[in-house]
């Protein structure tokens, strides 16, 4: 593993690697965030750095496995522009070597979801157990995409290869508020994985930060009457779904074509104005 330096030596007993990549599945940063408050709060340490020398063509951030505590193996970084089954391979690697037996990805992704209601997180698993745990909650995506894939897809199927169960878990952000970054999406990220992993995590610290998120998201919402109609109209499709999530599927993401719905959904509106 030439491109993996390990701070210190590794150990043989972490079963569950939890990840977190930015890029195509980290919409208003809310997986890097919560991986990095999962960091934080775990108190976890160092344990490699893999170079990004070979994959990135530039870069401030080093991606760093670090080991925390309960067990877990965490990891957090970007997309590289190169050899991403290298990358994943590399990973892999210091999985293996650290003994892990399953792997968690988090993630979040545009979707046509109101910001004025908390996200519905969803999840899929090859892991049987984990799969009845969403089933029983009603948290299952069915997965039938076809489409640009991100680094996350490329390590979770070579993990398959090698007969290691995951588990995904996702985020949905209102595709209307762009890169926007999301605190709510965060914590309802962190509520999932800490129930799923059975770890006790505080999550009151996001509080004060989803208040202010959704404040200034009231507030830019307010300047224009078409879109807070629109709003209202997520609001009313969220709401007939009840308090159980509604499993989704991946090709419900669209993001090209949920931004065309937006613009024709304002267009109409203003041409109805104009009457």
């Amino acid at each position: 593993m030439e491109e993996v330096e390990f701070h210190c030596e590794p150990p043989t007993n972490v079963p569950t690697l939890v990840m977190a990549v930015g890029g195509w599945v980290d919409a208003g940063d809310a997986a890097t965030g919560a991986l990095r408050y999962l960091v934080r709060q775990l108190a976890a340490a160092p344990l490699a750095t893999i170079d990004p020398e070979d994959f990135f063509d530039f870069t401030q951030v080093r991606p760093v496995v670090r080991l925390g505590a309960a067990g877990l193996l965490l990891f957090r970084g970007m997309e590289p522009q190169r050899r991403w089954r290298t990358y994943a391979t590399r990973l892999l690697d210091v999985a293996a070597r650290c003994g892990v037996q399953r792997i968690v990805s988090l993630g979040a992704v545009l979707e046509a979801v109101p910001h004025t209601r908390p996200p519905r997180v969803t999840g899929s698993s090859t892991d049987p157990a984990w799969h009845a745990w969403l089933e029983a909650r009603g948290m299952v995506r069915r997965s039938r995409y076809e489409g640009p894939t991100g680094l996350v897809t490329v390590v979770l199927d070579a993990a398959t290869h090698r007969n290691l169960p995951y588990l995904t878990l996702r985020g949905p952000a209102p595709h209307y508020l762009g890169g926007t970054t999301n605190p709510d999406v965060s914590r309802a990220l962190l509520t999932a994985v800490a129930h799923l992993l059975d770890v006790a995590l505080d999550v009151s610290p996001f509080e004060a930060a989803v208040r202010a998120f959704r404040t200034q998201c009231d507030q830019a919402v307010a300047k224009d009457a078409t879109i807070q109609t629109y709003v209202r109209q997520l609001e009313h499709d969220y709401d007939a779904t009840g308090d159980v999530p509604r499993p989704r599927r991946e090709d419900d993401f669209n993001p090209e074509q949920m931004m065309h719905e937006l613009e024709e959904f304002l267009r109409q509106e203003r041409d109805r104005g104009a009457e």
